[in-house]
């Protein structure tokens, strides 16, 4: 019989006191039409994230934008003709399930909606669990922005559209 993984985080040691940015967690839902289609969208997550807030799918985090880890983070593609992408590294507590999943994962959103940081990052790679002479400290995790949506009040990319 395997056992679960459980980290163990005793919190004493975790780097809470850095965290500055207050951000939503998105996960692309699958939602069936009554036509039989498929609709997919970012929707916040309805589980427990942070082991110390009280509101589903909120997370106290520390997101870096200077910051790379050398030889763990991939470094930046050239892309010309737009702007770069901001690349940072994504600090947060560890929270898992009664199963032990863990529950941020690769391939999630963070929707930063308060603290110095704004803008959706996404990640692509598992998270990296950040060890001490305990157990498991925090989690940190390579994060990308992605695309903004035009939105009001933003411009309207061609003369006459919008509202």
């Amino acid at each position: 019989m395997t056992i679960p993984y459980q980290p163990l985080n005793n919190g004493a040691t975790s780097p809470r006191w850095l965290y500055r940015t207050t951000a939503n967690v998105l996960r692309l839902t699958p939602t069936l039409g009554e036509d039989g289609g498929m609709a997919i969208a970012w929707n916040v997550v309805d589980t427990m994230v942070d082991p110390y807030l009280d509101t589903p799918g909120q997370l106290l985090c520390k997101l870096d934008l200077l910051f790379v880890r050398p030889g763990k983070d991939q470094p930046p593609s050239i892309a010309a003709g737009r702007a770069p992408d901001r690349v940072g590294v994504l600090f947060y507590d560890i929270l898992t399930d009664d199963s032990g999943v863990p529950a941020v994962r690769a391939g999630d959103r963070i929707q930063c909606i308060a603290g110095p940081i704004f803008g959706t990052f996404e990640i692509r790679a598992i998270p990296d669990v950040a060890q001490d002479y305990v157990g498991a400290n925090h989690c940190e995790v390579q994060v990308v922005e992605v695309s903004q949506a035009l939105a009001p009040p933003t411009p309207t990319p061609f003369p006459g559209e919008g509202p």
